[in-house]
C-alpha cells in the first residue's frame, strides 16, 4: 500500500513536472504578434434532416482579433478593452477605453486572457503552435487561427504631426478631434459624447508618440485608399490624416470601420488617448469657426475639407499672429455660430479674416496642400 502510493506521488510529479515545461514552451512559442484569421468549423450535422447548425462562436467574443504576446504574461489586445455607460438620454451616454494592455498565462495548454472589461479570464485550448500559425479550440471541433504578424515598416516615414476625428453617428458615438505632434504636444477638442468636451492641450513623451506613429505605419499607410465607406447609413466617420513639413501626406476616411483592420487598431486608442492623460484648458481668442467640416468657396465653386483636415487648419490659425496686413479676399468660409447666425471669414489661404481680426498662419494653407485643385462646383446640397 505505501509502495502503490509513493508511485502515485511520484507519477503526479512527473506529470506535473512534464505539464509545466510543455507550458513554457506553448508560452515561448506564443511570443510575438498575432491576428485572427478564421475560424473552422469541423462539425458535422447529426441528421440528414437537420443540416442547419448554430454558428461556432468567435475567438475571445470578436470576429476580428489581433495580441501581442510579451514576456512577464503581460498580453495587448488590440481592439483595446470599453466600458460603456447607458442612459436614457443621449448626452449622458459615454464610453470609457480601458486600454489595450492586460495579462495572460498559459496552464494546463490553454491560453487564458484576462478581460479587463467585465474582470474574468477567457479561455481557450491551444491545439497547436505551428511556425507562423497557431490554433486554438473554442468549441467541439470548432478551431480559431491565428498568423504571426509581420510588418514592413519603413524607418524612414515619419510624420509631423497626426490628426484623428471623429464624426458622431446616429446614436451616441464620441464626436472628437485629438492633434499630437512629434514632440507629443497634444490639443485636443472634445464635441459631444465625451468624458471630457471642451478645448484642452497636453502632452505625451516622444517615444508614446513613436508608438503611435509605428501602429499606423503597421497599417502601411502609404499604401492604403484615401476613401473607405460601408454600404449602410447613420454609422460613424473617422478621419485620420498625416502631416509633414506642414503639408498633408495623406488622409483616409473611415466610415462604418470598413478600413484594414490594422488601421482601426491604430486609431482606435488615439480617439480615447485624452482619457489616459492630464488635460489643461485651453483659453483662446483665435478661435474663428466652429471645428466641424470647412468648405472654401470661391464664386459657384466649393472646396470640402475632411473633419481631421478642418481640424488641422484650425490647430494652425491656433499657432498663428493677429495681423493687420491687407490681403485679397479670394475665398470666404460660411458657416453658422453658437447664436444660429451666419457668419462669413474671408481668406486667401494665408490670411484669415472674421468681422475685425486677422489671423496671419504664415503660409498658404490651399496652395501648399494642392487644395485649390480640388474645387468643384457648387450643387444644391451646399
Amino acid at each position: 500500500m505505501k509502495l502503490t502510493y509513493t508511485l502515485s506521488v511520484i507519477l503526479f510529479f512527473i506529470l506535473y513536472s512534464c505539464q509545466k515545461n510543455n507550458d513554457k514552451k506553448l508560452e515561448k512559442d506564443l511570443l510575438g504578434e498575432w491576428s485572427y484569421i478564421k475560424t473552422d468549423d469541423q462539425r458535422k450535422p447529426q441528421t440528414k434532416n437537420n443540416s442547419n447548425i448554430p454558428p461556432p462562436p468567435p475567438p475571445f467574443g470578436l470576429p476580428k482579433e489581433g495580441y501581442i504576446f510579451l514576456e512577464n504574461n503581460i498580453a495587448e489586445n488590440k481592439s483595446g478593452y470599453f466600458k460603456r455607460i447607458d442612459a436614457t438620454e443621449r448626452e449622458n451616454r459615454k464610453t470609457f477605453f480601458l486600454g489595450t494592455k492586460t495579462k495572460y498565462k498559459v496552464e494546463n495548454d490553454s491560453l487564458k486572457i484576462f478581460n479587463l472589461g467585465n474582470k474574468t479570464w477567457e479561455n481557450q485550448k491551444l491545439s497547436s503552435i505551428v511556425g507562423d500559425t497557431l490554433t486554438t479550440k473554442i468549441g467541439d471541433s470548432i478551431f480559431a487561427k491565428y498568423a504571426r504578424t509581420k510588418y514592413k515598416i519603413n524607418p524612414n516615414e515619419n510624420y509631423d504631426k497626426i490628426i484623428v476625428s471623429s464624426s458622431g453617428c446616429y446614436g451616441s458615438c464620441p464626436i472628437l478631434n485629438i492633434s499630437i505632434d512629434n514632440n507629443g504636444n497634444i490639443i485636443y477638442y472634445g464635441q459631444e459624447y465625451n468624458t471630457q468636451n471642451g478645448l484642452f492641450n497636453s502632452k505625451i513623451t516622444k517615444s508614446q508618440y513613436q508608438e503611435i506613429q509605428t501602429n499606423f505605419k503597421k497599417a502601411n499607410i502609404t499604401n492604403l485608399e484615401d476613401n473607405y465607406e460601408g454600404s449602410w447609413t447613420d454609422d460613424e466617420t473617422v478621419t485620420i490624416t498625416f502631416i509633414k513639413n506642414n503639408k498633408i501626406i495623406k488622409t483616409i476616411r473611415d466610415y462604418g470601420r470598413q478600413s484594414p483592420t490594422a488601421l482601426i487598431w491604430a486609431y482606435t486608442p488615439v480617439r480615447y488617448l485624452y482619457q489616459q492623460i492630464k488635460l489643461t484648458p485651453l483659453k483662446t481668442e483665435k478661435k474663428l469657426f466652429p471645428i466641424w467640416r470647412i468648405s472654401f468657396r470661391k464664386g459657384n465653386q466649393i472646396c470640402d475639407l475632411t473633419k481631421s483636415e478642418s481640424y488641422y487648419l484650425f490647430t494652425e490659425i491656433l499657432k498663428g499672429k493677429e495681423t493687420n496686413d491687407p490681403f485679397e479676399h479670394k475665398y470666404h468660409i460660411e458657416f453658422w455660430n453658437n447664436q444660429d447666425k451666419k457668419e462669413i471669414i474671408y481668406t486667401d489661404g494665408r490670411y484669415f479674416k472674421s468681422k475685425d481680426k486677422t489671423i496671419d498662419i504664415g503660409y498658404n494653407f490651399l496652395t501648399l496642400n494642392n487644395f485649390t485643385t480640388k474645387f468643384r462646383l457648387q450643387d444644391k446640397y451646399d
